[in-house]
């Protein structure tokens, strides 16, 4: 059991001799290993969950000694950082059981984990030597272990302590030229598989369900029907491109099976219900707001982003066509750059734009969240290890023609929209990864991230109602593929994918070609 006190007055953290196994509050003792790793958001659970690993799991070793890891998460001029901080365990070659060690990611996009890599140029970092005196920062709360996770405490609201540091290494959700940074001086290790889905707001959702026939308008919006795999609506492919793309601006350039334009769609309640959250709420489908209702809005990610230029790859070839269809930029005062705040752009009654640009995934979530509020029709860009509920995640995923963003879909090459994703480090630190404690722990991350029992636990937390969303190991890797006939609890125990975009080289411009045995 640890024990913790804090000097509110010092802002220095004392460690109590009761025990050998207290420890205290960073900064006292400092880390005695640090590694700092910049880039890809939507790598960011993947990264949270091996650190978090229980020990004794067969083939997912343990960083961490059971019982001594905490997590700091702050922003720092609205980029989201984390700090893991842990005594290591016996499993890290390399490196003696019990050191100190800190693990810093900034997640401000994949080109955040290419450029500034290649260039050897600092970014801030959280600082825990700075932390600010917010209790939820200073003592955090207990989050209890399950099967595959041990325990930690949870530190929040660590905002705006921040210190400059160079990334030892980054992550991408593509191959690192598709983010348009210097790659050259980098060694590039392919990863894990990422299934991407379609995320709209859940109004958006219910209300093509019924325009679709498959679920009735007076159904409540927390039904659990409506979140079947069977009760998905679909796009096509070619729909969420004309999207994407900027080619269809209106709602109203959709119709129904009447004819009629798809906010005034018959079929459609002619509005909300008086608290459209509330438990039961009916109608659950229902026209969009009349003023702001027929505009198509774009929740999407900055230039830099890895998860937007998975989707501009996919749905538009851009980034590997010079002549293809560019990706709507943002028009409500956000940046394709530094973003924006989706507080001050987004959640209103009428946003001054229809497309939003997010630096994280975190936008993105809140984003169709603050659509759905207003009762406005949106669509986004997340992978499927995001996971709606009828709060503050008011999201769902819809099928492109026709098939669910599922492991098992992708698996089988029915659902295209997988990347491969990239960690990567300057040459010139390639002999350190098995000469100093930072290159070992390094290593251990390479190496570990994309092992099918590690992604089996990562999983766990990304099951959806209409099936299993996440990672899978790339299909070129060594691991045994499941056997025939592959089934979604196969996957769930056995990730690995069926698809490859590495045949040769990393390449996401590559269309996902199907190595393994599949189904017909």
């Amino acid at each position: 059991m640890r024990l913790q006190i804090l000097c509110v007055m010092s802002m220095t953290a004392v460690t109590l001799a009761a025990a050998p196994s207290v420890r205290a509050l960073p900064p006292a003792p400092a880390p005695q290993i640090e590694l700092f790793i910049s880039g890809s958001s939507a790598q960011d659970e993947a990264l949270e969950n091996l650190i978090r690993l229980a020990s004794g799991i067969a083939g997912a070793p343990a960083m961490c000694e059971p019982g001594t890891l905490d997590i700091y998460r702050g922003l720092l001029k609205g980029t989201a950082n984390r700090v893991f901080y842990c005594r290591t365990s016996r499993e890290v070659t390399g490196v003696a059981p019990g050191q100190r060690l800190a693990i810093y990611k900034s997640s401000g996009g994949s080109g955040e984990g290419v450029g500034p890599v290649a260039a050897g140029t600092p970014l801030p970092f959280l600082d825990l030597a700075k932390l600010p005196p917010a209790a939820a920062c200073q003592h955090g709360q207990l989050v209890r272990a399950t099967t595959d996770f041990a325990p930690y405490t949870n530190h929040t609201s660590c905002d705006d302590a921040a210190k400059l540091a160079h990334p030892r290494a980054g992550l991408s959700d593509v191959n690192p030229e598709l983010v348009g940074a210097a790659h050259a001086p980098l060694t590039v290790r392919p990863q894990n598989q990422i299934v991407w889905g379609l995320p709209v707001s859940k109004n958006l959702r219910n209300a093509l369900q019924t325009i679709q026939g498959l679920v009735k308008s007076s159904v409540p919006h927390d039904d659990p029907l409506r979140d079947s795999e069977e009760a998905m609506p679909s796009l096509s492919r070619a729909q969420v491109a004309a999207l994407f793309s900027g080619a269809l601006k209106s709602w109203d350039d959709f119709y129904d099976s009447n004819g009629s334009p798809l906010t005034q769609s018959s079929l459609l309640a002619p509005g909300p219900p008086r608290d459209p959250d509330a438990a039961g709420a009916s109608p659950g489908a229902y026209r969009p707001d009349a003023a702001t209702g027929g505009t198509v809005y774009i929740c999407r990610r900055i230039e830099a982003s890895g998860t937007q230029a998975a989707y501009e790859v996919h749905y538009l070839r851009s980034r590997c066509e010079s002549d293809a269809p560019a990706f709507v930029v943002p028009n409500d005062g956000s940046s394709l750059t530094t973003g924006g705040d989706v507080r001050r752009l987004v959640r209103l009654p009428k946003p001054a734009g229809s497309v939003f640009a997010g630096v994280g995934t975190a936008d993105v979530r809140d984003c169709l969240d603050a659509h759905a509020e207003f009762n406005r029709w949106a669509v986004g860009l997340l992978s499927t290890e995001n996971v709606g509920n009828n709060g503050n995640r008011k999201f769902r995923y819809v099928k492109v023609d026709g098939v669910a963003p599922t492991l098992l879909n992708a698996y089988l090459g029915r659902w295209p929209h997988v990347t491969e994703q990239s960690m990567q480090w300057r040459k010139s630190y390639d002999p350190e990864l098995a000469t100093t404690p930072e290159g070992h722990v390094l290593s251990f991350v390479a190496n570990n991230l994309g092992l099918p029992r590690v992604i089996s636990a990562l999983n766990s937390g990304f099951v959806h109602s209409w099936g299993q969303g996440g990672y899978l190991a790339p299909a070129t890797s060594n691991f045994p593929a499941p056997k025939p006939p592959v089934t979604a609890d196969e996957l769930r125990v056995n990730p690995v994918g069926g698809l490859s975009l590495s045949l040769g080289r990393l390449d996401d411009c590559h269309e996902p070609i199907v190595v393994r045995r599949t189904q017909l």
